[in-house]
């Protein structure tokens, strides 16, 4: 997922560049960029709920199961405990967290992407005064 990452944040470098030459074809494609940002945060905050429903009933299944096979008999709390420590359930827990991490990110770029008008507006601003 640090690819994933990475790949964001080469990206992102992209679309903040700003200078006089490229100001009008970086507002044009602005609302475009939002969207890209704004999609792919949804993406996966809806990734991450799969992935949560996807680990409860992995929990419920693994508890079944660890029931039937134990030589004692186990209260569903205690099947519940050992499942959570399976291998399974540790690499949801861990493609959750990374979802986590990326939707952090995206929540930030789209502050970064709401904000970048502003700065775009104040350069034009800049541009007319020295213009003067």
């Amino acid at each position: 997922m640090s690819d994933t990452l990475d790949q964001y944040n080469n990206e992102l470098k992209e679309h903040l560049v700003l200078d006089e030459f490229n100001i009008k074809d970086a507002q044009m494609k602005l609302p475009g960029r939002k969207h890209l940002w704004v999609g792919r945060l949804m993406r996966h905050k809806q990734e991450k709920n799969n992935l949560i429903a996807k680990k409860k009933q992995m929990i419920e299944k693994l508890t079944k199961s660890i029931q039937e096979q134990s030589t004692v008999r186990l209260s569903v709390p205690a099947a519940e405990k050992v499942a959570w420590n399976t291998e399974p359930i540790k690499k949801i827990n861990s493609e959750i967290a990374e979802h986590e991490l990326l939707i952090e990110f995206l929540e930030k770029v789209e502050k970064i992407m709401s904000g970048i008008s502003y700065d775009i507006k104040n350069i034009i601003e800049i541009q007319k005064l020295e213009t003067m």
